[in-house]
């Protein structure tokens, strides 16, 4: 049985390693305190008087904090707590790290932007505070080895250049939102907290907390606090590598980052005589020589949206080359497990409470490295499937727009840059015009109605079966119109003109009467082999079947000769189907405008009231275009037309869906687009002309068409932004799971050539020796597993490669390029 001393000297008191291991579980999986699993312990050994059990809690305590930090020592390969800084902290096997898991040459590589960038994610978290327990010396045994800073770095920064910093964060309120982090006019010290919350600093896309990254704050998220942990993790990494981070306040954190960490206040010649020294000044972070010659900071994907326009356009990762898929949100992964752990360590001393959050960080980072080949593994497949998924949208968007017009696009993409993903403000008609619109259209409906359209009178002549299958048309939207109305409504007892609405009602059912009369002696005239009896008539005209060849089967069409006449009703329809579709768009561009138009001028119940009046109105219009159009395409499937043909006019038409009639309303007031290619309606993907209008609707339809065309561009540069971020992520896995494979096997020569001090003991040197074979077991265990998933991915990349013709794995599509040669041209031109 192993026993672990209560006390240094004259021991007479130890507990087993089991319950040392027991209790430091209990903390990681169910964040218990100490006091807790204490307590569970003596009601375990008396649960009748608990208080009867020994109250060894103190000694307890000590000696889990004793023992859990000489396991951290044992795990990283020391014998003596004399660790060297972040030496004790288990790194991530995915980022990576010249000299161990990228090659010798990764600066030659073209995609060396891409595949080999640092990116770490910065966060502040007021939930991990510290309650003031006095002022007394209590130093953590793991000293700078963990996860914080360097105490006496922080403290010469801050006071050396605090009020410097300052004045950069308060110039950058300016430049964005007045958020609370970084605002020096929002500090406020937390009565009774010597610690208010930590930052941190993890890999922005595997979430691992980095060493020497981690800062105690006193009051507010102030930036010399996170200069100092971000500084401590750069110094890390190589000064080649392209290091792009997130932080919330990114657009104004990164501003003056680079002059805050490389110069000193004290001047120049105070720099040159320090570097002469091999030192440098203690208000300088990172020398010049070492800073990243590629670094930017940007903001995190979920938080830019709260930014304003231009910061999102600037510093949204959705829109930046060479960054995959990555979030940068890895930090509020950490946050949701971490916060259950204030309770227990709020109110420990100062080194206790590092000494037990560093147990806790290092066993949160353990349990994400034994599971990161599978969650590469599972995550390259997802990605795969993606970047399939949004190359068939963005080829089935371009193909509807046609090379002109794609052409047009690409150029005016190259030429914007950044800019080009945001949104372009329309200006709409004014009020009067847009109304006037709409009267237009609810007027030459109500005429063609009443007038029952025009009627034609065939006689014994032979009619045209063009003109009879337009009549029979314009006569099947007039069906439409009088049966869409509601007539209880239109002609209630009481209202103002209810007599005289009730009389056109009627002179319109005897228009309607009349027309459908004289549609079947066309029909007799150009189908006699129509038996008699099959043209069923009904006492209501709105009801009466016109009998179509689009109502027939095609068996009935070929027996009673209608196949010409089938043929030219298909031509009809398609025609009709897009000029329903044109005045659908118009509509919902007019019902919008009317939205809005409410929204801004409408105040007071009178203007409300007309308001809505007027949308109510322009809704009508929406609703009779849409069924108009969703007939024509009923009978057009009916007729069997071609919808994919590249010479068919019908190509690009589609069943029309309620999800399907929606307006421009993400796009009008100039607002950031968030959407996809699939979130936008077929209908405004269509590239259409604008319909010619008088002098009082010319705007109303120009407003029209440029919000449509704004849709369109803002789409395509999406839908292709998304193709090739998924590319990238797809890429970048795949070199990540390369990278955890030579971790491991890294790892696992390390542990296997590790040899013990010759001085030590024999019994001492064969226990280091069988535990460094131990380790490097379990590293050889991962190793194996990340190799087989990494065979299965690369196996899957020579077989795509071999569908697109391309020999070399794995593919590389950027932009409109696919080439095969990894080392080619393309991608630096494309970036």
């Amino acid at each position: 049985m192993a026993l672990f001393p209560a006390t240094y000297e004259k021991v007479q008191t130890a507990f087993t390693f089991k319950v040392l291991k027991l209790a430091q579980l209990h903390r990681f999986s169910g964040k218990e305190s100490v006091w807790d699993f204490y307590t569970v312990m003596r009601r375990w050994t008396n649960n009748v008087d608990p208080k009867a059990v020994a109250d060894l809690y103190p000694q307890f305590r000590k000696a889990l904090q004793l023992w859990g930090t000489l396991r951290l020592v044992k795990r990283s390969g020391y014998l003596e707590l004399a660790v060297p800084r972040g030496g004790l902290v288990i790194h991530c096997p995915t980022c990576p790290r010249p000299g161990i898991n990228i090659p010798d040459d990764w600066e030659t590589d073209v995609l060396a932007r891409l595949k080999y960038s640092s990116m770490m994610s910065i966060d502040g978290n007021f939930h991990l505070q510290r309650n003031h327990k006095g002022v007394r010396k209590d130093p953590p045994l793991t000293g700078n080895a963990g996860f914080w800073v360097d105490d006496g770095e922080l403290e010469d920064y801050v006071n050396g250049k605090g009020a410097r910093v300052e004045e950069h964060e308060r110039a950058a309120k300016l430049n964005c939102h007045s958020f609370k982090a970084g605002d020096p006019s929002r500090w406020a010290p937390k009565f009774g907290k010597s610690v208010s919350g930590v930052v941190m600093v993890s890999c922005a896309r595997h979430s691992f907390i980095q060493p020497n990254g981690t800062v105690d704050l006193v009051k507010g998220e102030r930036f010399a606090y996170v200069d100092v942990a971000l500084a401590s993790v750069i110094r890390q990494q190589h000064p080649q590598q392209r290091h792009l981070h997130t932080y919330d306040i990114g657009c104004k954190y990164g501003i003056h980052f680079k002059e805050r960490v490389t110069r000193s206040i004290l001047g120049d010649q105070v720099e040159r005589d320090a570097e002469e020294r091999g030192s440098m000044p203690s208000d300088v972070l990172i020398s010049r020589s070492d800073f990243p010659h590629d670094f930017s900071i940007k903001v995190p994907a979920w938080h830019v949206l709260g930014h304003i326009l231009p910061c999102i356009l600037a510093n949204n990762l959705r829109y930046t080359p060479l960054v995959g898929r990555t979030a940068g949100e890895g930090v509020e992964v950490i946050w949701s497990m971490m916060n259950a752990h204030q309770y227990s360590t709020r109110e420990m001393t100062h080194g206790h409470r590092r000494d037990c959050l560093t147990e806790i960080f290092n066993d949160y980072n353990w349990v994400k490295l034994c599971s990161e080949s599978r969650r590469l593994s599972e995550t390259y497949f997802v990605a795969c499937q993606m970047f399939m998924t949004k190359s068939s949208e963005l080829e089935e968007i371009e193909e509807d727009m046609g090379p002109e017009t794609l052409e047009v696009l690409k150029a005016e993409a190259a030429r914007r840059g950044q800019e080009q993903y945001g949104a372009q403000v329309v200006e709409g008609p004014s009020k009067s015009k847009v109304l006037i619109a709409l009267k237009k259209a609810e007027d030459e409906h109500a005429l063609n109605i009443s007038r029952g359209g025009q009627s034609q009178s065939w006689g014994n002549e032979q009619p045209s079966g063009a003109l009879f299958l337009s009549n029979a048309l314009e006569l099947e939207d007039l069906q439409y119109q009088l049966q869409a109305r509601n007539l209880d409504e239109y002609v209630s007892e009481g209202t103002v003109g209810a007599d005289k609405r009730r009389a056109q009602h009627l002179r319109s059912l005897g228009a309607l009467q009349r027309r459908c009369e004289e549609h079947f002696s066309g029909l007799k005239i150009l189908s006699p082999d129509v038996p008699e009896t099959m043209l069923v008539r009904s006492q209501d005209p709105i009801q009466q079947n016109l009998y179509l060849p689009s109502s027939l089967s095609g068996s009935q069409r070929q027996a009673y000769g209608l196949t010409e006449l089938a043929r030219k009703e298909a031509e009809l329809r398609i025609g009709n189907a897009h000029d329903q579709l044109g005045a659908l768009k118009d509509a919902l561009g007019l019902r919008r405008m009317l939205l809005q138009a409410k929204k801004t001028h409408a105040h007071g119940l009178k203007p409300t009231t007309r308001a809505e009046t007027a949308v109510k109105r322009a809704g009508n219009v929406v609703r009779r275009h849409a069924q108009g159009y969703i007939q024509n395409w009923k009978a057009m499937v009916e007729l069997g037309v071609d919808f994919t043909g590249d010479d068919s006019p019908a190509k690009g038409l589609q069943e029309l869906k309620d999800d399907d009639i929606k307006d421009l309303r993400n796009f009008i007031d100039g607002a950031h687009y968030s959407g996809s290619a699939s979130d936008v309606p077929w209908i405004w993907r269509m590239v259409g002309n604008v319909l010619p209008g008088d002098a009082s609707t010319t705007d109303v339809k120009q407003a029209i068409s440029s919000w449509e065309k704004e849709v369109l561009r803002l789409t395509w540069v999406h839908a292709r932004s998304a193709r090739d971020r998924w590319w990238e992520e797809q890429a970048l896995l795949y070199e990540e799971l390369r990278r955890v494979t030579v971790t491991f096997e890294h790892l696992e020569r390390l542990w296997r050539e590790r040899q013990p001090d010759p001085s030590l003991s024999p019994p001492v040197r064969k226990g280091f020796r069988a535990y460094c074979l131990k380790r490097a077991a379990i590293f050889g265990k991962l190793a194996a597993e990340a190799g087989r998933k990494y065979s299965n991915v690369h196996a899957h990349q020579t077989r795509e490669g071999e569908l697109l013709g391309i020999n070399q794995s794995p593919i590389i599509v950027v932009g409109d390029a696919v080439i095969a040669d990894i080392m080619g041209t393309e991608v630096d031109e494309m970036y």
